[in-house]
């Protein structure tokens, strides 16, 4: 009975990692915020992984795409919220403290929050994401733009919250209206031991229109 029990509860925990994997983590953005009274739109692709690690490693790979938009409140300040396809949701909210729309050098501080609702009417479980990001981006020509976003995740499950640390690196190219992204993120967890250590990968692409 408790190897069954055991069984059961790894087989919930390999469920809810795989799950975790689809909330979206990307950023799809530079540290520009969009001009106020602006609008701008995106879509994108992601794919993301994540590895357990319960004695052995174990890897679960997903696929997700997302659509998303932007509203400049400020020329300092912009909130957005995003969508993906398998139905998580997110809002946020980005303040540029350095640089503005011309600047070849940019900085942003962010404060996101992430949901997904998963199971049944009766036993349904909703897992919550809180991050914090920093957005740091290098314009060299208008047509090409490097960022980074290191971030912080806090992740709450009913008994199973977690905390993750890491960043995105991207590159987008195109015009100030018109932008086509790459990005590479990776995430990992603050908890070291052997059956709860999580790595989060995501690879995604993406259009964005204002």
């Amino acid at each position: 009975m408790k190897n069954s029990n055991l069984l059961i509860a790894i087989l919930g925990l390999f469920f809810v990692i795989t799950v975790q994997s689809c909330v979206s983590t990307s950023a799809l953005q530079t540290a520009r915020v969009t001009p106020a009274g602006e609008t701008a739109w995106g879509i994108g692709v992601l794919l993301p992984k994540a590895e357990l690690i319960n004695g052995d490693s174990t890897d679960f790979k997903a696929f997700a795409g997302e659509i998303s938009a932007r509203y400049g409140i400020t020329d300092k300040l912009d909130v957005g919220a995003k969508l993906t396809l398998i139905g998580t949701g997110g809002v946020d909210a980005k303040y540029q403290f350095l640089g503005d729309d011309e600047s070849k050098i940019a900085g942003s501080a962010g404060l996101g929050f992430g949901y997904l609702s998963f199971g049944t009417d009766d036993d349904k479980t909703t897992l919550y994401d809180i991050t914090v990001p920093a957005y740091f981006s290098y314009h060299p020509v208008t047509a090409v733009s490097a960022y980074v976003s290191p971030r912080f995740i806090y992740r709450h499950l009913p008994g199973a919250s977690n905390t993750f640390f890491g960043g995105v690196v991207g590159l987008r190219l195109g015009t100030k209206k018109f932008g086509v992204f790459g990005e590479y993120v990776y995430l990992n967890s603050s908890k070291k031991e052997t059956n709860s250590n999580q790595t989060q990968l995501n690879v995604g692409i993406g259009i964005n229109i204002r």
